[in-house]
């Protein structure tokens, strides 16, 4: 399906071939009207080819994807399997929270799937260069599949980390394509330093395999090192998507005529992300006493979920940290209003991805976010399209005339 979709039509539409016997008499009556030679010509115009996102507004739905991707972290990978044995008499709670979790990953997977095979097709019919088309039609379709033969039975282990590594490479691909715009340049920077950091830990996770079937302390030795590494690259993911969330709410504030600089390092969002992994961090590392009340103790068995294998050599408070942080900044990606729904929504899948990205979910999480970027930093019609209609439904009663302001594309020009 995915290799036709580049097919020229076999013949021009009827009404866009020139009317020969219409010519002979625009010839003979000298003036002709004006309205006559504009029906042809806007009949030209419909039948020129289309951005392929202006008649489909697949990037509008990556919010409301992401908000279903984290539904199901935080019920069915954090809460419910952290509520086990919490305490007497909320197992019906737990079971009910385990099933709630259970749905939400469903209904992702299927959202996902349609929606990676919609976003494969608009890459591939957009102007991404072409080696990034190719590699979004093996990554992406390898993912799909993996992630349909894990709803029948177990992936096996060498199909877990090739779908990782196959994520990995995409989003390295992608990211390199968006940086050179400049509004989207946080968000790249943040899916790049995801897909390093999964192509390291994979290498750690093979390493470790290896330093137990032969006993080497030498590597396992390395092993620590590569998952530090790891580990310095997630955390500097994280830290550049807290950037990210108030440098999407200014990207259209500005004017072609006065560009800003860079986006401002402290952002109210930020500042609130901040404060938000401070006070989950210290419940969690609270969670361990002996007299920890409930509520801790749930943080810190939900936060244990979301802390990376193998083990850094890091203080295990920085761990906490940095992943009650992106639980945080996904949570205030998704809830506050940003100016750019469809990269907050991208922001979002990207973080949930980035301590599983040998999950088949995890996986193909990090695919669309990939996708999503790639066209977000070539398709500018189809992109900025996207954007004027979220703030037209958003603000209804806007002044006169503000629905006709077209927001200025990434090159200063409008979005047509």
């Amino acid at each position: 399906m995915l290799l036709n979709i580049d097919l020229p039509p076999e013949a021009p539409p009827p009404s866009a071939a020139p009317d020969p016997a219409a010519s002979p008499r625009r010839e003979g009556r000298g003036d002709a009207p004006p309205a006559e030679p504009a029906e042809p010509a806007e009949q030209r115009s419909s039948a020129a080819p289309r951005p392929p996102l202006v008649g489909m507004p697949v990037l509008a739905l990556i919010r409301p994807l992401a908000v279903l991707a984290l539904l199901a972290m935080v019920l069915g990978r954090m809460l419910a399997p952290a509520m086990v044995g919490l305490a007497v008499g909320i197992e019906r709670t737990a079971h009910a929270v385990e099933l709630a979790g259970a749905g939400a990953s469903q209904l992702f997977a299927i959202g996902a799937i349609v929606m990676a095979m919609a976003l494969i097709s608009a890459v591939v019919r957009s102007r991404v260069p072409y080696a990034l088309r190719i590699a979004a039609i093996v990554a992406g379709s390898f993912v799909i599949l993996v992630v349909l033969h894990a709803t029948v039975q177990r992936v096996p282990d060498l199909s877990a980390a090739l779908i990782g590594v196959s994520a990995a490479i995409l989003a390295l691909g992608s990211a390199w394509e968006a940086l050179r715009v400049p509004f989207m340049r946080p968000v790249a920077a943040a899916l790049g330093l995801v897909g390093a950091s999964a192509l390291v830990r994979l290498t750690g996770v093979l390493l470790a395999v290896w330093a137990n079937e032969r006993g080497s302390k030498a590597l396992a030795g390395a092993t620590s090192s590569v998952a530090t590494a790891a580990f310095a690259l997630d955390a500097l993911a994280v830290l550049t998507a807290t950037v990210a969330l108030g440098a999407g709410r200014d990207a259209r504030s500005r004017g072609a005529e006065q560009p800003r600089p860079g986006p401002r390092l402290v952002s109210p969002l930020s500042l609130a992300a901040l404060a938000a992994a401070l006070l989950a961090t210290r419940a969690a590392l609270a969670g361990a006493a002996e007299d920890a009340s409930m509520v801790e103790t749930l943080f810190r068995r939900a936060l244990d979920r979301l802390l990376t294998r193998p083990a850094p050599v890091v203080p295990l408070s920085m761990q906490v940290f940095v992943a009650a942080l992106s639980v945080a900044v996904v949570a205030l990606a998704l809830i506050a209003p940003p100016r750019l729904p469809a990269l907050g929504g991208a922001l979002a899948l990207l973080l949930v991805a980035r301590s599983a990205p040998e999950v088949p979910l995890g996986a193909l999480s990090l695919v669309i976010a990939a996708l999503c970027v790639a066209l977000a930093s070539r398709d500018e019609r189809g992109f900025w399209a996207s954007v004027l209609a979220t703030e037209r439904e958003r603000a209804p009663s806007a002044l006169p005339g503000a629905g006709n302001r077209t927001p200025p594309g990434p090159t200063g020009g409008a979005s047509g």
